[in-house]
């Protein structure tokens, strides 16, 4: 695996788009880091073809979108069908995220949203039928975000 040597402009990019990627824009990067807009736009052009910049997401409250239960699950998947089974759980209807750990036991993460236990309850159906073992169902009071600080320049005002 090879890695892009960043520079304080790109590290800059990645940490307003951490902090608001909707209302940022490249003339607000470019004010703060002395740039043009247009060397913005390419930078962020080439971390987008670099992989660095894979997604642009939107943090939702579940509770308030109708989802009050949001529940991280733990299990255990056969190792050499991890991937697969990682891969196929994201179609489960309420499963919003999983992390796929290399640890032997609970090397499966997910993280759930339902409106009712039954819909928390035929998660953990389905994800036992595929031969995920569960360990664990917690139920999340709060989740907080915070960007990356290693890429927060220094930028001279």
């Amino acid at each position: 695996m090879t890695s892009t040597v960043l520079d304080d402009v790109d590290r800059e990019i990645l940490y307003a788009f951490q902090q608001d990627a909707r209302n940022t824009t490249t003339r607000n990067i470019s004010e703060r880091v002395g740039v043009t807009a247009s060397t913005i736009s390419n930078r962020i052009a080439q971390l987008e073809a670099d992989g660095i910049i894979t997604n642009y997401y939107t943090t939702l409250d579940y509770e308030r979108a109708g989802f009050p239960l949001h529940v991280l699950i733990r299990g255990t998947a056969p190792i050499a069908e991890r991937e697969g089974l990682a891969r196929r759980a994201l179609d489960i209807p309420g499963v919003v995220n999983i992390r796929e750990l290399m640890v032997g036991e609970g090397n499966i993460r997910l993280e759930t949203v339902g409106q009712s236990n039954d819909d928390i309850t035929r998660i953990v159906t389905v994800l036992s039928k595929m031969g995920v073992s569960i360990s664990d169902e917690v139920l999340v009071r709060n989740q907080y975000y915070r960007p990356l600080a290693f890429l927060e320049t220094e930028v001279e005002s």
